[in-house]
């Protein structure tokens, strides 16, 4: 009797206990559905340092990734969403990284004039329209493999450049019919492109396979892809237990905000100063050599892998061109693959020094435009350098005045919103009234800092800020130039990026240029090889292979 009564005395507490929990879990789940079906754009967490913390669980529903046993990884098919850029200019990094932590799904008002692009993925979960079965007799198709940079984050569905390029070969080509397929992935290294490719190759059918990979492969995460691929096929027993546990909302939300209240973001100042004292150009190989058991997929996985995909390409009869996507001109794997060009025979593509070109362009065609180029000096300085920082406000207002800020002492040490920069005519400003706002520092050569804007904010508070990204000043070892002129700076933009990582629409442009005359020379894509090929066309090693 005494039992019973026990037990009874137990259950019923436990059985409340647990109807709660059911209660709870399901009005987590409910206001998260409604909360997403709200949702009419996402804001990317752009911030300096890349510190973003912990994700918050209710995003889970609208990432464009999902787990995959095999590839680690892929995109989710049949999804839409619309992103609104960040990476401009704010007040403060915590108002940045609010908007990607807030509960609130509405679009905050500071964001309505962003710019906003959207991602369509198809059935598949590819960003482009569905693959119509086998392909037509006469139809040219071209596969586009890749990472972010083929999907074409940042931009529209029609800038990125495997569509880009398919209505460039389409209007160049006109008697000929064209299939470009985009099949680029966030994040996909070598790795994962190469296992992508041995599944689907054969459906795809392709005459011509575009590789773009390397920026990922390099990353230093702590693990190897393949390594990480066998261990989400066979978990241990601590992890099969805690993806139990993640099943449950309560508990992800309850983890999250144990995260959040331990999570704190480093300082914008100890970002500058981390990256004043990160190894100087020259060193990085010796760097790299440290971290490279940490990265992602090592050089020589990294160069077996795109090997392996090119005799696939090859066993299939299909043209191949690699791709050197990274913004990162001197990245630890560009000599790799310029390498398996020039073995293989196949043509590549340096979109790094198409960025780079493009860059300089902008940054002459701005200072014509303006009237500011500088006049030649002769004369050298072995000593000190006077250094002219400008920055263009454009339409920007300034209700108080520029600033910049950097680990130097003469760019303010640190201190934010301190060292002014002049729109008078004065201190190396060349025109008063030009929205082109000029500081001027004496600095030895060989110098190397990294620098930020700020935009009337109070003096030691990081608010008024620029893009997050921290711009970099060189100055050349030994006898330089008395006066040497910046090239003047955009307040909110980056030349040719949309963010720290990817280019934005005018460099997928050059990309499907400069594949377009690759592919223009290919038998299999016009029949024939045309006599001569262009500037851009110089950056490829050969013909594409037939």
């Amino acid at each position: 009797m005494k039992t019973k009564v026990a037990r009874k005395t137990v259950s019923k507490p436990l059985a409340a206990t647990v109807v709660l929990f059911i209660a709870i879990e399901c009005l987590i789940r409910v206001a998260y559905f409604v909360r997403s079906a709200r949702v009419t754009h996402v804001p990317l967490p752009y911030v300096i340092g890349h510190d973003y913390g912990p994700v918050p669980p209710w995003l889970e529903g609208l990432l464009i990734l999902a787990p995959d046993k095999d590839l680690i990884w892929k995109n989710r098919p049949n999804l839409r969403r619309r992103y609104v850029d960040i990476f401009s200019p704010i007040r403060t990094e915590e108002e940045r990284l609010s908007l990607y932590r807030r509960f609130n799904p509405t679009l905050a008002g500071s964001l309505k004039e962003h710019p906003a692009w959207e991602v369509r993925l198809n059935s598949e979960g590819y960003r482009d329209g569905e693959m119509a079965g086998r392909k037509p007799a006469p139809a040219r198709r071209v596969v586009c493999l890749g990472d972010s940079w083929t999907f074409g984050m940042n931009v529209a569905q029609e800038q990125a450049y495997p569509q880009r390029l398919q209505a460039l070969l389409r209007q160049a080509l006109p008697g000929a019919e064209f299939e470009v397929l985009n099949r680029g992935v966030l994040g996909y290294s070598s790795y994962q492109g190469l296992e992508l490719l041995r599944r689907k190759i054969v459906d795809w059918e392709p005459d011509v396979v575009v590789l773009g990979f390397a920026m990922n492969d390099a990353k230093v995460v702590g693990y190897r892809d393949k390594d990480m691929a066998a261990y989400e096929r066979h978990p241990d027993l601590r992890d099969r237990v805690r993806r139990v546990f993640e099943k449950s909302e309560g508990f992800r939300l309850a983890e999250y905000g144990f995260l959040v209240w331990q999570h704190k973001p480093s300082s914008i100042g100890h970002h500058l100063r981390e990256e004043a004292e990160s190894p100087a150009q020259g060193s990085e190989a010796a760097e790299f050599d440290k971290l490279e058991p940490w990265t992602r997929v090592s050089p020589q996985d990294y160069e077996k892998n795109i090997r392996d995909m090119v005799r696939l390409a090859k066993d299939r009869k299909a043209g191949v061109v690699l791709l050197y996507n990274e913004l990162r001109e001197d990245g630890p794997y560009r000599a790799v693959l310029g390498k398996i060009a020039q073995e293989e025979r196949v043509p590549w593509v340096d979109s790094s020094a198409l960025i780079r070109q493009a860059r300089r362009e902008l940054e002459a065609e701005l200072e014509g435009r303006l009237g500011l180029i500088p006049a030649a000096t002769q004369q050298a300085a072995e000593g000190g350098v006077e250094v002219v920082f400008r920055v263009y406000m454009g339409k920007t207002p300034v209700p108080k005045a520029v600033y910049i800020a950097g680990p130097h002492t003469k760019l303010g040490g640190l201190v934010p919103n301190q060292v002014a920069l002049y729109d008078d005519g004065t201190h190396g400003d060349q025109r008063a009234g030009d929205g082109v706002w000029t500081y001027s520092a004496a600095l030895p050569p060989g110098t190397r800092l990294p620098y930020v804007y700020t935009n009337s904010g109070g003096e030691g508070k990081w608010e008024g800020l620029d893009v997050p990204h921290l711009r970099e000043l060189k100055v050349a070892a030994g006898p330089t130039p008395c006066r040497l002129y910046q090239p003047i700076d955009c307040f909110g933009k980056i030349y040719m990026q949309a963010d720290s990582w990817h280019t934005d629409a005018s460099g997928y442009e050059r990309i499907a240029n400069a594949l377009l005359e690759v592919l223009q020379g290919s038998e299999k894509i016009r029949g024939r090889v045309p006599g001569e090929q262009n500037s851009a066309a110089r950056l490829v090693a050969s013909d594409v292979a037939n």
